[in-house]
């Protein structure tokens, strides 16, 4: 096989297993990543347009994250970092959600960990911002979904319901998500499909899995006939968890799996990792159109770390939400695509 030519091919195909595989091989150098990201580029924009669509992450009335043992990445592993450590109340959703179409947002996202409560939350907080805006609506609490709460979140006409399955390598995913079960989180991902809900489900990589098993894992989403989004998450290390002192995942590396996830999945949305909003051109150059924002924080230890900056208001006692839509906007304008805050 040649680069080059997979490259050109891949402007008008979508490109096979064997010529994933090969693109994660040979982009080892600048070079050749630019030119995988300029191809991935161009399809997003023949595919899709030149329209890059931002949503508001605001407050869920979930009860936090009750998988035991915790996954060994995460926040709640750690008496350090725990992202929420207050419950918001409906009140505060409500609140949470007004702020966000006020701002110009025409899209929202609620979500949480696994409480076990099999999406009641969800429901819940999708009626509540329902009853007080005009709000899309996108939901992600991860496996913890029944079929009855899918169903319902349908008749709410819930867009798209979230169900992230990390890695579809059982062995690296046993031992970073030793309290979960791969074949549950299929399980629900098919749920949601068959409902004929929108699946939004992501990858983390640099966790221990090769490059196979991404290639595997971006194959293994084509089964599903309502995929809406995929996200790439690239490890970040957090203090005080297990993987705290591993090494985080590389630009390149979330921007070359990124590009060829594009080549494979050309119509779909597709969005970059948590915590790294300031490669987000960088994203769009691997053909990334969509971002959730994470704009709510705790007051006291949550807002200074923050990169970007904005105006904030208060949610009732605990939660303030900073608007950083206007950097995002700019970020977007510089690579010359247009900002699309219109939902879905």
């Amino acid at each position: 096989m040649d680069f080059d030519e997979i490259l050109v091919d891949a402007r008008e195909r979508e490109i096979t297993k064997e010529e994933a595989l090969f693109l994660f091989d040979e982009a080892k150098d600048w070079v050749k990543i630019s030119q995988l990201l300029r191809t991935a580029s161009y399809v997003r924009d023949e595919n899709i347009g030149k329209l890059f669509k931002l949503k508001a992450f605001i407050l869920s009335s979930n009860q936090g994250c009750n998988v035991n043992p915790p996954c060994i990445y995460c926040g709640q592993s750690s008496d350090k970092s725990k992202f929420f450590t207050k419950i918001a109340t409906a009140e505060d959703v409500a609140e949470s959600a007004k702020i966000a179409e006020e701002i110009g947002f025409k899209g929202v996202q609620c979500g949480g960990g696994c409480s076990g409560n099999k999406g009641s939350e969800a429901v819940e907080d999708t009626r509540t911002i329902r009853s007080v805006t005009d709000l899309d609506v996108f939901v992600n609490y991860g496996a913890d979904m029944s079929g009855e709460n899918i169903q319902k979140l349908k008749d709410l006409s819930v867009d798209s319901i979230g169900c992230s399955l990390e890695t579809i390598n059982e062995e690296v995913f046993k031992k970073i998500k030793p309290g979960n079960s791969l074949n549950e989180r299929k399980s629900v991902a098919q749920m949601i499909d068959e409902h004929g809900v929108g699946l939004t489900s992501g990858m983390m990589i640099n966790i221990g899995e090769s490059y196979q098993d991404r290639v595997d894992h971006i194959f293994y989403l084509k089964n599903f006939a309502n995929l809406k989004l995929v996200y790439i998450s690239g490890f970040s290390p957090i203090p005080g968890t297990p993987m705290e002192n591993r090494p985080p995942a590389t630009s390149f590396d979330i921007a070359k799996t990124m590009a060829i996830v594009r080549l494979v999945h050309r119509d779909i949305d597709l969005d970059g990792s948590f915590g790294r909003d300031d490669q987000l051109q960088l994203w769009i150059m691997a053909g990334a159109n969509h971002r959730l924002i994470h704009g709510i924080f705790e007051p006291k230890n949550k807002m200074s770390p923050h990169k970007f900056r904005g105006d904030v208001q208060e949610i009732g006692e605990n939660y303030v939400f900073m608007n950083i839509l206007p950097i995002y906007v700019n970020m977007i304008e510089e690579t010359g695509l247009k900002a699309d805050l219109s939902g879905v």
